[in-house]
């Protein structure tokens, strides 16, 4: 019998960082990778695990779907191609961190909360409890435009913010 992490190896190519190059085509807004002299146009990087591994990339082809490679760690590329890559990745991956919570009111319907973010500030609706998610001190809500915000640590929250907090966790 397999394991996990024999079946992820056969099922996915994981590459070393050094032998991947990176180039972005402003036009497609899509990615082009070299890796082992062949070239991969019309690549898009992945995370699927954008909060709990960050850093984990699998780059998948736009024209055949199909998943060209995995990077488990996007750390360790060149500091010109992770800089390219990550600003790829910052306008796909948009999670604003809360910084603050201001108020949380109920209105019968929605959850609004109005708060604090590292990007300014924001108004935004939940659905209850289910979009609300603790991993560790880490806290995760979804709003109803399936927006993703992020509350880095739960316990360096001020007394206000983890009051208004406790109505949805």
């Amino acid at each position: 019998m397999s394991s996990v992490k024999d079946y992820a190896k056969a099922s996915f190519r994981i590459v070393d960082p050094d032998e991947v190059r990176i180039e972005y085509d402003e036009n497609e807004d899509l990615l082009t990778i070299y890796i082992d002299g062949k070239v991969y146009r019309g690549v898009e990087p992945i995370k699927p695990f954008p909060l709990s591994n960050p850093y984990y990339v699998l780059f998948r082809s736009t024209l055949t779907h199909e998943d060209v490679c995995v990077v488990r760690d996007i750390r360790r590329l060149k500091r010109e191609q992770r800089s390219l890559l990550e600003a790829v990745l910052n306008k796909r991956y948009f999670i604003p961190s809360i910084v603050d919570v201001y108020d949380i009111t109920y209105t019968g319907e929605y959850y609004v909360c109005r708060v604090k973010t590292d990007r300014g500030d924001r108004i935004f609706k939940i659905i209850g409890r289910r979009n609300v998610y603790r991993i560790d001190d880490k806290i995760v809500i979804i709003d109803v435009d399936e927006n993703i915000y992020l509350i880095e640590s739960y316990e360096k929250m001020g007394r206000r913010a983890k009051e208004e907090l406790m109505k949805i966790i």
